[in-house]
């Protein structure tokens, strides 16, 4: 019986490493793995910093060039948003955009049309996001709400 449950794992074993090295392979083999494209494939995240880096990385659904919007490097005293609030925004998008700078709701409400092009590029979210869940409509009425 336990030798039946070592040959089991054993076999389990072999077969995860002869799959993980067959994967490896075939993503050698096309080269760079999705070259050309601006993606967050996790063995090219080089890119999306890189990208993170540029002052105005070109949409690819629209090919417009964006305009890096003013960041700040850090939350003042500590304290910043819960932009979860924000419909479409969840724990993941709020990492990045705090990652990237932003922290307060203000900073999304004062989003001009091409610094929201620039951060859907940035964050790498699914093209158009920003605008079709209306983040800075959003985010202008919970500023409103705040005073």
């Amino acid at each position: 019986m336990s030798e039946g449950i070592i040959y089991f794992i054993f076999v389990a074993l072999i077969g995860g490493v002869i799959g993980y090295l067959i994967g490896k392979s075939s993503c050698a083999k096309r080269s760079s793995c999705n070259e050309g494209k601006k993606g967050t494939h996790e063995l090219h995240i080089d890119q999306r910093e890189q990208l993170n880096k540029e002052s105005t990385p070109v949409s690819s659904e629209s090919k417009e060039v964006g305009k890096k919007p003013t960041l700040l490097s850090e939350p003042r005293e500590g304290e910043k948003d819960n932009l979860q609030l924000i419909k479409g925004i969840g724990k993941v998008s709020e990492k990045t955009l705090n990652d990237l700078g932003i922290y307060y709701f203000y900073q999304i409400a004062n989003f001009t049309k091409e610094e929201v092009i620039w951060l859907n590029s940035a964050i790498g979210a699914f093209p158009g996001k920003i605008e079709r869940e209306k983040w800075v409509e959003q985010a202008k009425e919970l500023v409103k709400n705040s005073k």
